[in-house]
């Protein structure tokens, strides 16, 4: 038995002529009879009881109607998961971060606009460093990953990264901090004895950058506390604790007694990149890397028109 056998034995149920049904489907009437009556044959049973005047179902014909129906429902089904899922319409995304990944207009903006588009592919994000991730990403543990550096992340040769953005870093310090009185970049050289706080970046991605930058002035930063939770450290620096530097995308995060000054340095720069494995990208993936490089693209051309 063929799907094309059920299609046709549906057309004939509805239109109860074999006539109608045969011109609807676009055959001639004898070989949809012939097609119909090789199907009672196949199963055992009379579908039709036909006369000059009219058809009509029999209570076999009834019954299969309905298991007719929906064995070319779920047929219909299963070609549209297919072709969906090969164009990346269905299926799911796992996407890794950096801590500021989402504070970045550009990929906050992209996923949702691939949520609007793609409803049907589950999302799921884990925030993780920069060696975990390209692991993940290299093995297929990961579809793609957020991770911020200064310079092109180190990866596999299969592992492709993309430069997304750049922000300049900022200290974020106590409004009544003595170096929050002026607006202007400060120079990192005036925080090289100021406690910090600072989030666990690890030795390849932002808090490695920060060290560079102190090194570079010939200083050493005064690491004084840790937190895993970017609200906490704002909070801190909002208790005075200490101060703190972040990328600039962080600059979103407003919070009551915190006073913002770039720093003034010239690679005091850190920028967003995506990574992706070239040869375990699914169609989902590739979708969703198309829709963000066509808004970066946008953004670009648009930063350099203003």
């Amino acid at each position: 038995m063929e799907l094309r056998h059920l299609r046709y034995f549906v057309r004939v149920a509805s239109e109860l002529h074999f006539g109608r049904a045969a011109e609807q489907l676009g055959i001639s009437q004898p070989p949809l009879s012939q097609q119909i009556r090789l199907l009672e044959g196949e199963l055992g049973v009379q579908l039709f009881e036909r006369s000059s005047r009219k058809v009509r179902l029999t209570v076999a014909g009834r019954l299969f109607l309905e298991e007719a129906k929906a064995t070319l429902a779920q047929a219909d089904h299963a070609i549209s998961v297919t072709r969906r899922a090969a164009i990346g319409e269905i299926g799911e995304l796992k996407i890794g971060l950096a801590a500021s990944t989402l504070y970045v207009p550009l990929i906050s903006e992209t996923i949702g606009a691939f949520r609007a588009s793609h409803p049907d592919v589950h999302l799921s994000f884990t925030e993780l460093p920069i060696a975990a991730q390209r692991e993940a990403v290299e093995s297929g543990a990961l579809d793609l990953g957020f991770v911020r550096a200064r310079n092109a992340p180190v990866l596999p040769e299969e592992v492709h990264s993309l430069c997304l953005s750049t922000d300049r870093m900022y200290v974020a310090m106590h409004c009544n901090h003595r170096l929050a009185s002026e607006q202007t970049p400060i120079p990192i050289a005036e925080i090289g004895g100021e406690p910090m706080i600072h989030y666990p970046y690890d030795r390849e991605g932002f808090l490695e950058d920060l060290r560079w930058l102190f090194v570079n002035a010939g200083l050493q930063p005064r690491l004084l506390l840790e937190t895993r939770e970017m609200t906490t450290l704002l909070g801190l620096v909002a208790s005075g604790l200490g101060i703190t530097v972040l990328p600039g995308s962080l600059k979103r995060l407003h919070v009551d007694n915190v006073h913002y000054r770039d720093l003034a340095d010239e690679y005091a720069l850190s920028s967003m990149w995506v990574i992706h494995n070239e040869m375990r990208s699914s169609p989902t993936t590739l979708a969703f890397l198309g829709l963000l490089r066509g808004r970066a693209a946008q953004a670009a051309h648009s930063h350099l028109a203003a």
